[in-house]
C-alpha cells in the first residue's frame, strides 16, 4: 500500500497498476473506490476548549493553562480539519486500499488512469 500520497512509486500501464512492491492485474480488479477519512477526529479539540475555558473562568491564577490549553485546542482544531483520500481496489478475492493522498485531484487522477486501463480490456 502506497501511503505516502505520492505518485512517485505508481505505474498503471494496460495490463497492470503498480503500488510500490504490490501490484493488481487490470483484468482481474472488478472496482475502485475512492473514499474520504478524517485520520485525527475531534474529540481532543472540544476538550481542550473546554478545559481552556474552564482555566479562564478561573481567574488570573490560571491564565496559563488557560492560554495552553486555548492554544492547544487551536492546533487539535487544525489537525481535524486535514482530510485523507484513500484509493481502493476490489478484486473478486478481496478489498485493498492501494493509495492514501491528501491531495483528492491525485487519487482521482490514479482513479480515472486505473478505471480507463479496466475498460480497454
Amino acid at each position: 500500500m502506497n501511503t505516502g500520497g505520492s505518485l512517485a512509486n505508481v505505474a498503471v500501464d494496460r495490463d497492470f497498476a503498480r503500488f510500490g512492491s504490490k501490484s493488481y492485474a487490470i483484468n482481474k480488479i472488478n472496482s475502485v473506490d475512492v473514499r474520504k477519512r478524517h485520520p485525527y477526529g475531534q474529540g481532543g479539540m472540544l476538550g481542550s476548549g473546554l478545559i481552556a475555558v474552564l482555566c479562564l473562568l478561573g481567574g488570573a491564577a490560571t491564565l496559563v493553562l488557560a492560554i495552553f490549553f486555548g492554544a492547544l485546542a487551536v492546533w487539535l482544531w487544525q489537525r481535524s480539519k486535514i482530510v485523507e483520500y484513500q484509493l481502493f481496489l476490489t478484486t473478486s478475492s478481496q478489498e485493498a486500499q492501494a493509495f492514501v493522498s491528501r491531495d483528492p485531484d491525485e487519487v482521482i487522477r490514479l482513479r480515472n488512469e486505473i478505471e480507463r486501463a479496466m475498460a480497454s480490456h
